[in-house]
């Protein structure tokens, strides 16, 4: 590893700051057949910054034939600037990545200064914009359960929103607003509606726009009334095809993500942080070896998106990062490097 990282530098003129054990490994999940994957952060040269030459992530894998071993190493590198970003974004492996510092025994190349910083001011980092998190859980659950009421919701929505007249498909969502409105009144929505969410980009004003929310899914008012409708029909189908694609072959690998994202997600809400190992880890392996059966599974999943979907609706997490904080600690570690 340290090879790579020398030679990752040298080619790019870029500075590493930090690189941690990532999936399993971090996790508490892995099996002595478990291949190791590595994530880390670096940070460009000034130079290539300014010439718009930088590289916002890199990745190395030992193996580009087939699938990885026990013996392969998977690395992938962000910028500082990528890793940031994502975070602002409420990624899943932005994350993971963050809160990875707190695990000493996955670290395996850090910069002292950048890991004490991060830690001490973890919290400036990420919002209650976690949607990807759910987002990532509802998409199992449209592969492997067709029952309950979100999609029940979708499709009672869908049906309503086709027989809206749309004269002009490139006209915006948010000229439909009050004909949406409408379908919202004709009966109680839970996973189909409204929000409020940031609309600010980089260093402007925090302003908050109107969103439509379909299984935690956002559209903006800003997309084209076109776009949203043939979504979501794509979303519709996506449920219709469950029993189809169910039959080919369960993949508890990608189902033990969900149950571990969501779990993640609860912690965050619950205790502002996320702990690794997992504090579930035994109940995740067991599903991805196979050894939970579907129906308990996807009736586990269901109870977590009711419950985490409600307590993201009343957190008490920030609307958004600390976009001054970020700003200025990018700019001292580049200063810090250049010096």
């Amino acid at each position: 590893m340290k090879n790579i990282i020398e030679e990752f530098e040298a080619q790019y003129s870029a500075k590493v700051l930090y690189v941690t054990m990532y999936g399993s490994k971090l996790f508490g999940t892995d099996n002595p057949n478990s291949d190791t994957d590595y994530k880390g952060i670096f940070i460009p040269s000034k130079e290539d910054v300014l010439l718009k030459r930088d590289i916002e992530h890199y990745n190395y894998n030992t193996n580009s034939k087939s699938k990885n071993s026990k013996e392969d190493v998977d690395l992938q590198l962000y910028s500082i600037y990528k890793w940031f970003s994502l975070l602002k974004k409420g990624e899943t492996g932005a994350l993971d990545l963050l809160f990875s510092f707190f695990r000493e025994d996955t670290q395996i190349y850090r910069d002292e200064d950048f890991l004490n910083i991060i830690k001490a001011n973890y919290q400036k980092f990420y919002n209650k914009n976690l949607h990807s998190f759910i987002g990532y859980c509802v998409g199992q659950s449209k592969m492997y359960n067709i029952k309950g009421e979100r999609y029940n919701e979708l499709h009672y929505f869908v049906r309503l929103f086709k027989e809206i007249a749309i004269e002009d498909p490139k006209v915006k969502l948010e000229s439909y607003f009050d004909k949406i409105e409408q379908i919202f009144k004709s009966r109680e929505f839970k996973y189909v509606k409204f929000i409020k969410a940031a609309i600010s980009r980089g260093n402007q004003a925090y302003r908050e726009g109107q969103y439509v929310q379909l299984l935690g899914k956002r559209f903006a008012g800003s997309v084209t009334v076109g776009y949203f409708s043939e979504r979501i029909e794509e979303m519709e189908k996506q449920f219709g095809h469950r029993t189809k694609d169910a039959s080919k072959g369960i993949d508890y690998k990608a189902l033990s993500h969900a149950v571990r994202v969501i779990n993640e997600v609860e912690e965050l809400l619950d205790d502002a942080f996320i702990t690794f190992p997992l504090k579930n880890r035994k109940y995740i392996t067991a599903i991805k070896e196979g050894k939970i059966e579907l129906d308990e599974v996807m009736e586990y999943i269901n109870q977590k998106l009711d419950i985490v979907q409600d307590k993201l609706d009343n957190s008490s997490l920030p609307d958004k990062s600390d976009e001054e904080f970020i700003d200025k600690l990018t700019l001292g570690l580049v200063e810090r490097r250049v010096s």
